[in-house]
């Protein structure tokens, strides 16, 4: 009986190893991408109209607190909008008209192409808090995706390198 629990326990390890960097697929696109330290859970889909869904994952691998002792949902939201005629460029302008932010900082390296990345910050209507996120803009064909990694501001430092790296593995498929 030890031998099958040792067993058991060595075939979880690894299923949740698999799981952990296995490809996530957005529906209906070639994009895909990993959560490489693993810790996060699909939350929810949103369908907004007939060619806009939104998918949400949060991180659940441990409890986050910010500093007013209150527990925080880092999240990754993927913006799907399909029959985008527009350039990356408005796409990006479209979309900041519709949520605000402070760009902190901009790039492209590291992005599916043509793209764009931003580092940005607003402060919350509904809660008066700060928020920080990364965020990338592109286009597999005619659909255009946003993908947004945020969390609190005092918590940001602890989550950019992972939001970073998850970003990092955002991949169109020659397909």
């Amino acid at each position: 009986m030890n031998m099958k629990k040792t067993l058991f326990m060595i075939l979880m390890v690894l299923a949740t190893a698999w799981s952990a960097s296995s490809q996530v697929r957005i529906p209906h696109t070639r994009v895909s991408f990993q959560f490489p330290q693993g810790g996060w859970k699909y939350q929810n889909t949103f369908k907004i109209d007939n060619n806009t869904n939104v998918y949400l994952y949060v991180y659940t691998a441990s409890t986050v607190t910010d500093n007013s002792g209150d527990t925080i949902l880092p999240f990754v939201r993927i913006y799907v909008k399909k029959e985008v005629k527009e350039d990356i460029y408005s796409i990006a302008y479209n979309r900041f008209v519709q949520q605000p932010f402070q760009s902190l900082d901009e790039y492209t390296e590291g992005i599916p192409q043509p793209g764009l990345g931003y580092v940005g910050a607003y402060t919350s209507i509904t809660d008066n808090k700060d928020y920080q996120f990364r965020m990338i803009y592109f286009k597999d064909g005619n659909t255009a995706l946003e993908f947004r990694a945020e969390t609190t501001r005092d918590t940001f430092s602890a989550f950019d390198e992972l939001f970073d790296e998850i970003l990092k593995t955002v991949k169109v498929s020659k397909k």
